[in-house]
């Protein structure tokens, strides 16, 4: 878990080092989307460095398309 949180500070710190200062001089609407990545980013990191089962992209993808393809495969299926 260490290793972890050392590899996470060190990219984090190497990434927004590299992006502050051009993130400075960008439009606001380009600093919002980039503040939103980091956020996700954040929460797929603690996801990551804690080895929690939290929710995401796979399990969204599954919540929302497993019905309608039980659906499809069913109305396909010859019997």
């Amino acid at each position: 878990m260490i290793e972890r949180i050392i590899t996470m500070l060190i990219l984090y710190t190497i990434l927004l080092s590299y992006d502050l200062s051009r993130l400075k001089k960008s439009e606001k609407r380009v600093s919002y989307i980039y503040t939103f990545m980091i956020a996700v980013s954040l929460f797929l990191s603690l996801d990551f460095i804690l080895d929690l089962n939290w929710p995401n992209l796979k399990d969204l993808i599954h919540a929302v398309f497993l019905e309608p393809a039980k659906q499809i495969t069913e109305y396909l299926t010859i019997e």
